[in-house]
């Protein structure tokens, strides 16, 4: 495969970056992974179609990212067309009505819209990562998810093919939707929110990173929780349980502050990650009698 002359192909139909060979270590907020073929960072919602009706005339595999907070990406990097939907960025406010796309970073969305004294998205001040990504995954904290804001969104399929979805339509389950398991790119959201006290909201954001500071390895790269909490219980409870605070295989360490995080200490790789997760799940499994799900989604190979 000649990726330098498909990326100038490709250039030709859209408008956003590409670069060849990229590394997927700059784009995941661990810091790990090997190359993308061919990555493409589009400017808006037809150019990501244009995009994807190109790879499939080309027999192109596709991988689409946003933040990159929780993924793992191989050691041997990404085949085929990964695209990155941090472009699709714009974002309106009209009352307690918000329309965010895609790209929006969830972080700024959370500031905006305290901004203007609503409430509703204090919990995903804190949580890296893309509105997109948040929706497909139903992100949470502090007890509260996606699922509990989202009214209505705009996707598209991996033909390039527009769907519009109501909540009742999306499926949420804990950390997962209906837009995961079908591979669903979300380009627009629209959510309600609530008129509030500025006060309040801005104290309990505050409050919110405060806690994630004091209780999660911000200073390390990391993906966040790498497993999903089992039913009535904690991952990082069992984890801590069986002793793996500070355990590592090679640059990656379960964090000792939160047991859930396992963090990059130096030039950890995707092998050592995987190594490091067998070995917990293995671990917690022999004491506890359960399986670990694992929240992160690992790409590539």
């Amino acid at each position: 495969m000649n990726l330098h002359k498909i990326a100038q192909s490709l250039k030709r139909e859209v408008k956003g970056s590409i670069n060849v060979s990229e590394s997927m270590s700059q784009h995941t907020t661990w810091r790990i992974g090997g190359p993308a073929d061919i990555f493409f960072t589009p400017i808006d919602w037809e150019d990501l179609a244009k995009a994807l009706k190109f790879a499939n005339f080309e027999k192109l595999p596709i991988t689409i990212i946003g933040g990159g907070s929780n993924l793992l990406v191989k050691d041997e990097g990404i085949r085929g067309l990964v695209i990155n939907i941090c472009g699709l960025k714009k974002l309106k406010i009209n009352g307690e009505e918000v329309s965010a796309q895609g790209g929006v970073k969830l972080p700024y969305l959370a500031s905006q819209v305290a901004l203007k004294g609503l409430t509703g998205l204090e919990f995903a001040a804190g949580i890296p990562g893309t509105v997109g990504g948040a929706i497909v995954m139903n992100a949470g904290a502090h007890g509260s998810s996606m699922s509990d804001v989202i009214v209505s969104v705009v996707a598209l399929d991996y033909r390039g093919r527009l769907c519009h979805y109501n909540t009742r339509d999306l499926g949420f389950t804990y950390r997962s939707s209906k837009l995961k398991s079908d591979k669903w790119i979300v380009i627009e959201s629209n959510l309600k929110l609530q008129l509030g006290n500025p006060v309040e909201i801005k104290n309990k954001i505050k409050e919110n990173l405060a806690f994630r500071k004091a209780n999660q390895p911000w200073e390390y790269p990391n993906a966040g929780s790498v497993f999903k909490n089992p039913p009535g219980d904690s991952a990082g409870r069992l984890i801590e349980t069986v002793g793996a605070k500070g355990w590592q295989i090679g640059g990656v360490e379960v964090s000792h502050k939160h047991a859930n995080f396992f963090v990059n200490m130096k030039g950890a790789s995707c092998r050592d990650v995987l190594a490091l997760i067998e070995k917990v799940q293995r671990e917690v499994y022999q004491k506890f009698n359960i399986l670990l799900e694992p929240e992160i989604l690992v790409l590539g190979g």
